[in-house]
């Protein structure tokens, strides 16, 4: 296969500011620093929340991916048999400095490990009864390449699965609890790991706890009211984003209308609020992302409320102004292109992967517009067109999210 990753330069991008009333009447004079505030800062018991007032969003403006990223790179997947994957909202990539892990639930629950140029090396685990082999779908994963692992854990669980990078099991992780759709954070150099997890009723089980790679528990944070699952629901989501120094901590559904992004101190074994948002009426299906300088607020579906919005739309908030609107994400360096529906922003990386035939009816409707692209973007576009074919396995987009604001903002 002729592959083609590109490496795009953030900094060569050129962009100029734009905005919406809600989707299609532009004006050129709205970036985020002249976006309304939309948030407050309120005391809750002792802890500074970002408030997020839903009724006061009103404009949309386009922003640029490359705003939130110091690097870029489109990366071909090999299109071997073996190699094929899925995209879909159930596909999640873990990424290191050299290699790529794919989870995909559509590609048969299987977990398989790239390079950085998109060669496939090997299938990790598979589904199935054996002790090395997962029974349900893998919920989380963790790739560490400084210290040669990998690690899995189901959707219900009762151990770490790890591997090394060659796919040779390790010894596993017993958990301390049996967890539910559970996130992790492995500390290798202590040999512990965090556990955060949904509570259900009746059931033995801490919210979070640290326990070493043996299961025994060295901290934990108790269940509250305030979290216990009534009743036992798969419904909920767990998520963190952990692109800050905070280990952050959401749990979500589609039923309230107000719900809290949290930070957890392990030193302290404590949990503070972060950020909230109130909707104000029905509520919506929705989940936070924590960013070095946002909040980033993306909705599951279409929303029903207005049907003037995008159909998954997204709210910025900066964190030190509280100014935010509606954003369209786009992505300028392959020509403000849309994407897919829900990219990853997780651990540091953005992340993305489309199948061939949606990426390339993206990039043409880019080519028989009036955009005006540089020469460089322009050729970038053309040549990935040229290059991908529906016959090909996914594209997977990498990204190393910057921790200084650019303030990109780009035409419609």
């Amino acid at each position: 296969m002729n592959k083609i990753i590109y490496y795009v330069s953030i900094t060569l991008l050129t962009v100029v500011s734009s905005c919406g009333n809600k989707e299609t009447n532009v004006s050129r004079k709205l970036t985020l620093d002249n976006c309304p505030v939309i948030a407050q800062v309120i005391n809750l018991q002792g802890d500074p929340v970002t408030n997020l007032d839903f009724s006061s969003v009103k404009d949309t403006f386009n922003l640029s991916l490359s705003s939130l990223l110091s690097s870029f790179q489109v990366i071909r997947l090999e299109n071997s048999e073996d190699a094929l994957t899925a995209a879909g909202q159930d596909t999640h990539i873990a990424v290191s400095d050299h290699y790529i892990l794919v989870k995909s639930f559509r590609a048969g629950s299987s977990c398989k490990l790239y390079n950085r140029n998109g060669d496939f090396i090997r299938k990790i685990s598979s589904q199935g009864q054996g002790p090395d082999e997962y029974n349900l779908s893998i919920y989380d994963q963790y790739l560490d390449e400084n210290n040669n692992k990998i690690y899995l854990m189901e959707i219900r669980a009762s151990k770490i699965l790890v591997f090394d990078l060659d796919g040779q099991p390790q010894k596993h992780i017993p958990l301390a609890y049996i967890t539910h759709k559970g996130r992790f954070v492995i500390n290798a150099e202590k040999k512990t790991v965090t556990v955060m997890c949904i509570p259900f009723q009746g059931t033995p089980t801490a919210l979070i706890w640290t326990q070493d790679f043996e299961g025994n528990i060295i901290q934990e944070y108790p269940v509250s009211d305030q979290f216990m699952l009534i009743p036992s629901t798969y419904d909920y989501e767990v998520r963190e984003s952990l692109n800050t120094t905070a280990s952050d901590f959401y749990l979500h559904n589609c039923i309230a209308s107000q719900d809290t992004l949290y930070h957890y101190d392990i030193d302290s074994n404590t949990l503070h609020p972060a950020f909230t948002m109130h909707t104000g009426h029905e509520p919506i299906c929705h989940y936070f992302t924590e960013l070095p300088n946002h909040f980033l607020v993306t909705w599951y579906t279409q929303t029903s409320w207005n049907n003037e919005l995008p159909r998954f739309p997204k709210i910025l908030v900066d964190k030190q102004s509280l100014k935010g609107c509606f954003v369209n994400l786009k992505w300028n360096m392959l020509g403000n292109i849309d994407g897919p529906t829900n990219p990853s922003f997780n651990r540091g990386y953005f992340t993305a992967i489309m199948e061939p035939y949606a990426l390339k009816e993206q990039l043409e409707k880019v080519l028989i517009s009036n955009q005006k692209l540089s020469p460089e973007v322009l050729r970038k576009v053309k040549e990935l067109n040229n290059r991908i074919t529906d016959d090909d396995n996914c594209i997977v987009f990498i990204g190393k999210i910057s921790r200084n604001w650019q303030k990109k903002i780009i035409p419609s």
